[in-house]
């Protein structure tokens, strides 16, 4: 096949911004093997998609090479998915901004990245002018109870008596301190006192470098009437995550609804992460995607919610070395699946990933009881609420689901109704607000990671979790105890941080 290959006419600087780059594109054909013995990343190749937004709207395949560059090579090491979205002019000048107006020649990839998303939910929602970074799609629909956390929450408080920088600076240095204590002394450190409900840490949080990406973008630091708010601390924990875990990540999990696609949706064959995804894949890290939706033997169902990302496995041939690094946790933590030869999810056995510690409580004839609590209580505070449900039941969940439109609250207080009911039960059970229905599932996300982390041999220092259910009633909030995480309030984005994530992998391992 040909495909276009890029050229640099100058070396680039390895750690820089690609603005003094200049690139052309030449014909130069490019073979790809379908050997299940040889990955692409093994033949010292590294796809990379590159959307030119022309006239034509064609999407061409860059093939970077990652070997030693030479003067006779001069592949380029731009990495064009790093400005997809831009037109031709745009990459080659680089120094137009996405509307057109003149910005800094040295403006950092996470502020332009951070351009397009914002134009995105402008389109999206039909906003006149200014998008907002307050997640406002998510707000309208569902009020502020999307943005609980104890640590962002502190942080947006600490900027009434101290400046961003130096609130980021405290942080940064409380969080070292924390990381030099010994785990089980952990809760004893001065950022554990101040705020008794923070999470885990697994890295170091270059959060002063992430705020001044974040700066070029937004100019938060500049604002005096105008504090932070929770989404924008959000992003620059993000982005500081991104950082930190590059350099070592061999596992990334998603959860799948309103993380890779809107909620209640499917996986399509036009979703930006397909491409995301197969890069990390094809650079020797595994993905996997986490979820709530259980159909026991039923592998197709799984499958159909998938279509467009299993599809394009098929329709890129990717060899059995690169499949294997992609898995489907469902249920929570209860079915795991992989893709076969056929390019079809299977289940994978469970004496392959199952160990007795973490599922000796799914046999137990008290399962079937605790279901059956679970489902009294959920229908009868449903009735006390006035709200009309459906009741689903499944081997290990059970939940309701409103016959008509309500209010988001009511779901919140149904969900953590059942927490507090339920607190008393010696089976794992994980009690969420779905955003449009609540469910009681047996396990949680929690054991379905360790139990794939364990399967796949790889650490919690190595694994980060990608989602958009970190609340009190979310169930990635147990996540937390298990791996780094990104908090995300949308399938866009998604898209933009692991657009920095696979940047951030490039420059870290391959340059």
């Amino acid at each position: 096949a040909m495909h276009a290959a890029t050229r640099c006419a100058t070396t680039p600087s390895l750690g820089g911004n690609r603005s003094a780059v200049r690139i052309k594109s030449v014909e130069r054909p490019v073979h790809r093997s379908t050997s299940s013995s040889t990955s692409y990343a093994a033949k010292g190749w590294i796809q990379t998609s590159r959307a030119h937004a022309t006239t034509a709207g064609r999407t061409a395949t860059t093939l970077v090479k990652t070997s030693a560059v030479t003067p006779d090579d001069e592949f380029a090491v731009d990495y064009s998915d790093a400005v997809q979205g831009y037109s031709e002019e745009e990459m080659n000048a680089g120094s137009t901004t996405l509307g057109g107006e003149s910005e800094p020649q040295d403006v950092g990839r996470a502020a332009r990245y951070m351009r397009e998303l914002i134009k995105n939910q402008v389109n999206a929602n039909h906003l006149a002018r200014a998008g907002s970074i307050t997640d406002s799609s998510v707000l309208r629909r569902k009020g502020r109870l999307k943005e609980q956390d104890a640590l962002i929450e502190f942080i947006v408080e600490l900027h009434e008596t101290h400046t961003t920088e130096e609130v980021f600076t405290k942080v940064e240095r409380w969080i070292d301190e924390v990381l030099a204590l010994p785990k089980e002394k952990r809760k004893f450190s001065r950022l554990s006192r101040m705020v008794p409900a923070v999470g885990f840490f697994f890295h170091r949080l270059p959060l002063l470098k992430a705020l001044r990406e974040y700066d070029e973008f937004s100019s938060l630091s500049k604002r005096r009437y105008v504090l932070p708010n929770f989404a924008e601390v959000r992003h620059i924990l993000n982005i500081a995550q991104v950082h930190a875990s590059s350099k070592d990540v061999r596992l990334v999990t998603f959860d799948a609804d309103g993380t890779l696609y809107a909620d209640g949706m499917h996986f399509e064959d036009d979703n930006k992460m397909i491409d995301k995804i197969m890069q990390l894949m094809e650079l020797g890290i595994h993905v996997a995607i986490v979820t709530a939706a259980g159909y026991p033997g039923e592998p197709s169902r799984f499958e159909g919610r998938l279509k467009g990302l299993v599809d394009a496995f098929k329709a890129q041939a990717l060899p059995k070395e690169v499949r294997d690094r992609f898995h489907v946790m469902g249920g929570e933590c209860n079915y795991l699946l992989r893709v076969n030869d056929d390019y079809r999810l299977e289940f994978v056995p469970a004496q392959e990933w199952h160990t007795d510690q973490m599922y000796d409580w799914r046999e137990n004839k008290e399962v079937a009881s605790f279901l059956d609590r679970a489902e009294e209580f959920l229908t009868s505070y449903a009735k006390h609420l006035g709200v009309e449900v459906d009741v689903l039941r499944k081997e290990y969940a059970v939940g309701v689901l409103p016959k008509s439109d309500t209010i988001y609250e009511n779901l919140e207080e149904m969900a953590l109704a059942c927490q507090a009911e339920l607190s008393d039960a010696s089976i794992p059970f994980c009690a969420f607000n779905g955003g449009n229905d609540v469910f009681v599932d047996v396990g949680n996300k929690h054991i379905g990671l360790q139990a794939l982390m364990r399967y796949l041999d790889i650490d919690g220092s190595q694994t980060l979790h990608v989602g958009d259910r970190f609340t009190l009633t979310g169930n990635d909030a147990k996540v937390r105890e298990a791996a780094s995480i990104l908090w995300v309030a949308s399938p866009d984005e998604t898209t933009f941080f692991m657009r920095l994530l696979y940047r951030d992998i490039l420059n870290a391992r391959i340059l």
